[in-house]
């Protein structure tokens, strides 16, 4: 009669009576690179109209946010460094407003039919403002290795 009988987790003992280890398991050397983080849109910048999008920028670009006349845009990075991004925006009323926005860091554009107004905050959203029927919001989500993440967003 042979009998195969496990002797806590390390060992094994056949019919013969001879004691074996269980094989080895073996675990991978090799460490996969930390994955960049991306954006949901990644460089379609077409998403960008109505104002919704969250991209990827690594250069100078204008981006389209509305076709009305009557709504912000269009959005322009000029600038990417290592730790901030520098934006300008057109405004209904004619003037263009800039603003550098920190990583982590949030730039509300304001506007309405005569005036213009652009607020950044890094610690929360900035608040809304009475008499602006435009309010443009751009974050910088992270800057990696040139490459910036917006999430735009448009209230």
């Amino acid at each position: 009669m042979t009998t195969v009988v496990s002797v806590g987790c390390s060992t094994q003992v056949d019919g013969t009576g001879s004691a074996s280890a269980p094989p080895a398991v073996s675990k991978s050397a090799t460490s996969s690179a930390p994955t960049q983080p991306s954006a949901k849109d990644g460089t379609n910048y077409k998403a960008c109209l109505g104002g919704d999008c969250e991209i990827t920028v690594s250069k100078p670009v204008t981006i389209t946010l509305s076709d009305s006349p009557i709504d912000a845009g269009p959005f322009t990075v000029q600038k990417i460094t290592a730790d901030s991004v520098e934006v300008s925006m057109a405004l209904p009323a004619g003037p263009s407003l800039g603003a550098t926005i920190k990583k982590g860091c949030t730039t509300a554009f304001y506007a309405n039919n005569a005036s213009g107004l652009a607020v950044t905050s890094c610690s929360r959203e900035p608040d809304d403002i009475v008499g602006m029927y435009v309010k443009q919001i751009v974050t910088v989500k992270g800057i990696t290795d040139g490459d910036a993440i917006l999430n735009l967003k448009s209230e």
